[in-house]
């Protein structure tokens, strides 16, 4: 199946990656399971696998704005765009409603997802009882005005987020976690239409199956998932527990950017997540790092290993 998807679109791969080794590929996904720096270091490698122009990783939850892993659109000068995608259009998201209805593991095409999600809408609409219809797209209430966009028939879901690159064509990677969770691995380029049927590396469809298992290995190892997050209003979401139990001499915004720093947010995604500038990161971050006597962030991570292994065994149900 994800090589039918593959080539109905326009990724295809570059001279440069004809002597691609999949096995030396697949040793370094391996050996960054668990690494800080897994998603940036996948979202750099998916270029070898699937050639794209910006990559974006993306934890959805049921009824909760998506959270970023990995910014790849922001450096490129589109940081408005990915600010109004998180504010408003991730709630009119084909990827959101598939994922809120059960996706299946796999590539997907943002054309095939926007065309399912348009034959659930016209069902709904069919069925009689309300609560049907505010099943599906319960945004419906809602008008184009409430939402940073705008209507763009040439765009493959018919509209354009405010700030977002224009005439992309987009692969996702989804990955079902247990419970609700979903992370995305959104792979972006420029429509070419001429190039519909261009080869991809053969390996492309072999390593995808590893490449969700690799990445369901990695959120097992860091705890990222729904059964670790406590929801209080959409969009914002704290640990129920955290990774690390941090030092009272931290200040609270610290105690929180170190238990992101340990699941995987990168310092742009952080900034995302809580609104502030870079540089405040960065600041929060020296601040952190000089409180806990380290330098690093491979140190921060060999300190929450150091925690872990020192914690009694807990009891739980299997």
């Amino acid at each position: 199946m994800s090589g039918e998807i593959l080539r109905s679109t326009g990724f295809k791969p570059e001279q440069s990656d004809t002597h691609f080794n999949a096995s030396l590929w697949v040793s370094a996904l391996i050996d960054n399971i668990g690494n800080a720096n897994f998603f940036p270091w996948i979202a750099e490698q998916m270029k070898q696998v699937i050639p794209h122009e910006f990559c974006i990783i993306f934890q959805y939850e049921k009824e909760h704005r998506p959270q970023v892993l990995y910014d790849g659109l922001s450096p490129l000068g589109y940081r408005e765009g990915l600010k109004n995608f998180l504010q408003s259009t991730w709630q009119i998201n084909p990827f959101y409603h598939a994922c809120r209805e059960g996706l299946k593991p796999g590539l997907h095409t943002m054309e095939a997802l926007s065309r399912e999600a348009q034959t659930r809408k016209s069902q709904a609409q069919k069925v009689q009882t309300g609560k049907a219809q505010a099943r599906f797209y319960t945004e419906k209430t809602r008008t184009n005005a409430d939402y940073k966009m705008r209507p763009d028939h040439k765009e493959e879901i018919g509209y354009v987020t405010d700030g977002w690159p224009l005439g992309m064509q987009e692969l996702m990677l989804a990955v079902p976690l247990p419970g609700d969770d979903v992370i995305e691995i959104s792979l972006s380029q420029k429509i070419d239409h001429t190039d519909k049927g261009a080869p991809l590396l053969e390996q492309s469809q072999e390593l995808v199956p590893i490449i969700i298992s690799a990445i369901k290995k990695h959120c097992e190892t860091l705890g990222l998932g729904h059964s670790t997050l406590n929801h209080t209003t959409p969009g914002h979401t704290t640990r129920s527990q955290p990774l690390l139990s941090a030092p009272d001499f931290l200040t609270r915004r610290e105690k929180h950017i170190m238990d992101l720093i340990l699941s995987g947010y990168g310092s742009e995604a952080i900034g995302l997540h809580l609104g502030i500038a870079l540089p405040t990161v960065k600041t929060h971050r020296r601040n952190l790092y000089r409180k806990l006597g380290i330098s690093s962030q491979a140190e921060l991570f060999a300190l929450m290993s150091s925690h872990m292994s020192s914690r009694p065994p807990q009891k739980g149900h299997h």
